[in-house]
């Protein structure tokens, strides 16, 4: 069993993860710990069907297989699934600065943006995978929430992007105004009126603070609305809500961008958590002694401000106060200036003239008058100690364009250097660091997967000139913003399988070798597979054969590869990292295409028709047109009879374990390989009716078998079943399932006699079907008569056992018996026919062995 857990207490971003995880994890169980504030607790009951939320005390820990944390990297904040930490495998979606303790995940994205709603939704974008309207409204409401509306510190271009995405996917504005919205109760609004009333600021390390303290006997949610009204309405960089209710002290924390890290401080002074702009800590002292202890950590996190010194511009030029106005603007011009300070003959700063000014001089044909006569002589001026906030403020107040900074000298202020607007406006947008591939595949990556990856390297031996590099699916993955769930590694100069023993000497992990591939898999006690390979090439004695490998380099092995998006490589060791692409696979994962290396690469193996089909499927691909032409042309019978069908279904049978089979399936029937490999027809409205249904509960892969053989001809899936080696129970399950599809009418009894994959066919056939379906499902069905009640009445198991419950179910379909004692009383009926007809050797009977006839007759004597 799956669990998707987020953390205690959850807030809106963390549900909205939970219900966007459970499309990447269909059939998985949703916890929340903890039931939130009245707003999210109310949310839930609108969103009850989206999150099916199990509470922590219903989850049997020993039955858990793999955890996915949403919204937190704190084990305390996970309690009691922290239980598992070291147990079963952990994939972590989070958007928080990593603390210390940290879940040891190693699968999942953990990277610093706004929201991690907007991790998880460009994650489904990136697979092109559906995001329901509802589903996307509520995970809008997540990213607002989380980024403050856009505008925390931590707010990236990924959470636009997200929310443009979720935009187009049908999300509502008036639902996410709804619930974001001031809906404080009465009593809120007199708390906050409270503490407005007694707010203090305080300016720490150049920033002002907003603090606030409340008490209340009773506990009152909505804390963190309050804490952020509080900022706005005061006007500070920062707000602190420190309340002592219940007989607890909470404490709420909300900061502007570049102002302070209250995340970090809360977390490290009061084992609270969040993020920069947005945190809250339970603490164990007094209101006013917390409050006391924030005042005195604080500075420390405060996001350093730049000083006039580091801002002005010198050495300064100047213009002199008897310079003509012609000359002046023509000094400015030369240089580029808006304006200028000026000075008098002994270089003492004497007023400012604009551009704007001179322009204005010139038009009235002043040119010839001296800079004096038009200049400003009121100066505002700042020293070098003065910070950028100081002035802003200047600007603001008095709105000039640029501050000229002055120091004491002996004979008064001395001119040292100008701050402009724009140097100003500078520091609110401060240069962006170049993004380059090496960060885009290794920055997201969760802890646990760095430390691996750097364990890998410091014990790699390429001393003779060997190199190791992250290749295929993980930089594939990675670049998609997908993250990494498995660490794929080749190793050229060094052989896979002494690397991979010393990884296990050093991790004491499990390690499974296949010397005649050079391939190693290490399974680290986290759960992490690191896919080890000696660089190799590849040689096909003819099509269809297992390939003939040797040793080779890197190059070689990438071109050994099926399509161009797995022929991509970081290479670790040795550094610089350096990203490779021999075949343009980079821009295919831009198309969102999959192109084969080589015109052959069908032909060598076919079944890469279907391993390509289920990767577009995943990630949402289509074929390039070249290699669905390929596709076709591989689908000859010569080529096909070399391919056992062994390979075949199991190739199949992998595709439709996929978390949505429909769009992989289309590609199959799309390039013809459906039919010809199967002799198959899909119908994208069935599958797509699973699809659907997988998203909320677990479907089970044969449902999906059973929807293909709806596609064969009749007298042809015998045939199928046998070349193939179907199971019986999913050819009598077509049949009946098929029956019903073609009279138009789903039979309540054949319904309810079908296993979960049967009835989960009949409910995707139609709405109709789906609707009487469920319904169904979901009435308490009367007792039947079993087959253990056959031999609790005296009837030895064989044949007989099988007949009878065969007469009392067509007795209950034709309506004759409607009760579990009329079905009884009719199998007591047919089991004493039984003995009379033993007592009459002479009647009609099926043929018995002289052995069965005397054990039913000993039984009846």
């Amino acid at each position: 069993m799956k669990v998707i857990v987020c953390h205690l207490n959850p807030d809106f971003d963390a549900l909205a993860s939970l219900a966007l995880a459970r499309l990447v994890y269909p059939g998985a169980v949703c916890v929340a710990p903890g039931q939130g504030d009245e707003e999210t607790r109310a949310f839930q009951h609108l969103y009850r069907d989206w999150l099916e939320l199990t509470p922590p005390s219903d989850v049997d820990l020993g039955e858990v297989s793999e955890l996915i944390v949403v919204d937190t990297s704190d084990p305390a904040r996970i309690a009691p699934f922290d239980t598992l930490i070291g147990r079963v495998p952990i994939t972590l979606y989070d958007h928080h600065p990593r603390g210390e303790p940290a879940i040891p995940a190693a699968r999942g994205v953990h990277r610093q943006v706004g929201a991690t709603a907007t991790l998880l939704t460009l994650l489904l974008e990136s697979r092109q995978h559906p995001i329901p309207p509802e589903l996307a409204s509520f995970a809008l409401l997540g990213i607002h929430e989380d980024t403050g509306d856009f505008c925390y510190g931590l707010t990236s271009s990924a959470d636009h992007r997200a929310a443009s995405h979720l935009l187009a996917s049908g999300a509502s504005l008036g639902l996410v105004r709804d619930f974001s919205r001031d809906r404080s109760s009465d009593v809120q609004r007199g708390l906050l009126t409270e503490l407005l009333r007694g707010a203090q600021e305080h300016t720490l390390a150049g920033h002002t603070l907003v603090v606030a303290t409340l008490e209340s006997e009773d506990y009152i949610g909505g804390l963190a609305p309050l804490a952020q009204q509080l900022l706005e309405l005061h006007g500070s960089e920062a707000a602190l809500v420190v309340a002592r209710m219940d007989g607890k002290t909470l404490v709420v924390a909300r900061a502007r961008a570049q102002s302070f890290d209250v995340g970090r401080a809360l977390a490290e002074h009061l084992g609270g958590g969040g993020h920069p702009g947005a945190a809250f800590a339970q603490s164990p002292l007094s209101a006013a002694d917390t409050v006391r202890k924030l005042l005195a950590v604080l500075p420390d996190y405060a996001i350093p401000l730049q000083s006039a010194r580091a801002l002005m511009s010198t050495p300064l030029r100047t213009i002199r106060a008897d310079t003509s106005l012609a000359d002046a603007q023509a000094t400015l011009l030369r240089y580029g200036h808006n304006g200028a300070p000026v000075v008098d003959d002994s270089g003492a700063l004497v007023g400012v003239i604009s551009r704007r000014d001179l322009d204005r001089a010139l038009r009235h044909g002043l040119g010839h008058v001296p800079v004096a006569s038009f200049m400003t002589r009121k100066v505002i001026t700042a020293t070098e100690q003065s910070s950028e906030r100081d002035l802003e403020r200047l600007v603001q107040t008095h709105n000039i364009g640029r501050i000229p900074i002055v120091r004491q000298g002996e004979h008064g202020d001395e001119l040292v250097g100008i701050v402009t607007r724009s140097d100003l406006l500078a520091t609110r947008h401060p240069p962006k660091k170049p993004r380059d591939l090496a960060e885009r595949i290794l920055g997201p990556l969760p802890a646990a997967a760095k430390d691996a990856l750097e364990l890998v390297r410091q014990r790699f031996d390429g001393r003779d000139g060997g190199a190791l590099y992250l290749v295929g699916g993980s930089v594939r993955d990675a670049l998609l913003g997908a993250g990494i769930y498995d660490i794929d590694l080749v190793v050229e100069g060094d052989s896979a399988e002494r690397l991979g023993s010393v990884l296990q000497r050093d991790t004491g992990g499990s390690l499974s070798c296949h010397l005649d591939f050079g391939t190693c898999t290490l399974t680290l006690k986290n759960g992490l597979d690191l896919d080890l390979a000696t660089a190799r090439e590849e040689f096909y004695d003819h099509p269809g054969a297992l390939p003939d490998v040797t040793p080779s380099t890197l190059s070689k092995d990438l071109a050994r590869r099926d399509f161009t998006v797995n022929a991509l490589a970081l290479r670790l060791e040795p550094l610089p990292l350096t990203f490779v692409d021999p075949f343009d696979g980079l821009r295919d994962l831009e198309r969102r295409q999959l192109r084969t290396l080589h015109p052959l690469s069908f032909v060598e193996d076919v079944t890469r028709v279907i391993r390509g089909a289920r990767l577009a499927g995943r990630l949402g691909f289509t074929l390039h047109p070249d290699s669905e032409a390929q596709a076709r042309a591989a689908l000859t019978p010569d080529l096909l009879a070399k391919i056992s069908h062994s390979r075949l279904r199991n190739e199949l049978m992998l595709t439709l374990g996929e978390p949505r089979v429909a769009p992989a399936l289309a590609v199959l029937g799309d390039c013809g390989a459906l039919q010809t490999m199967f002799g198959a027809h899909a119908d994208q409205d069935v599958l797509r009716a699973l699809d659907a249904q997988r998203q909320r509960t677990r479907i089970p892969d044969e449902s999906y078998l059973i929807a293909l053989l709806l596609g064969v001809p009749d007298d042809a899936v015998e045939a199928q079943a046998r070349a193939y080696g179907w199971p019986k129970r999913v050819v009598q399950e077509r049949r009946a399932v098929r029956a019903m599809q073609q009279e138009g009418r789903l039979e309540p009894s054949t319904f309810n006699n079908l296993s979960d994959a049967g009835r989960a066919v009949v409910k995707a056939l139609s709405p109709e079907f789906r609707v009487q379906g469920e319904r169904l499902e979901h009435t308490p069905q009367r007792r039947t008569l079993r087959g253990q009640d056959l031999l609790d009445m005296g009837l030895i198991p064989g044949p007989d056992v099988g007949a009878v419950l065969r007469q009392v179910t067509e007795a209950r379909a034709a309506g004759d018996v409607e009760t579990y004692e009329e079905e009884r009383d009719l199998a007591e009926r047919l089991i004493r026919n039984l003995d009379n007809d033993l007592d009459n050797p002479d009647s009609d009977r099926p043929d018995d062995t002289p052995g069965e006839t005397a054990h039913r007759h000993e039984s009846a004597s």
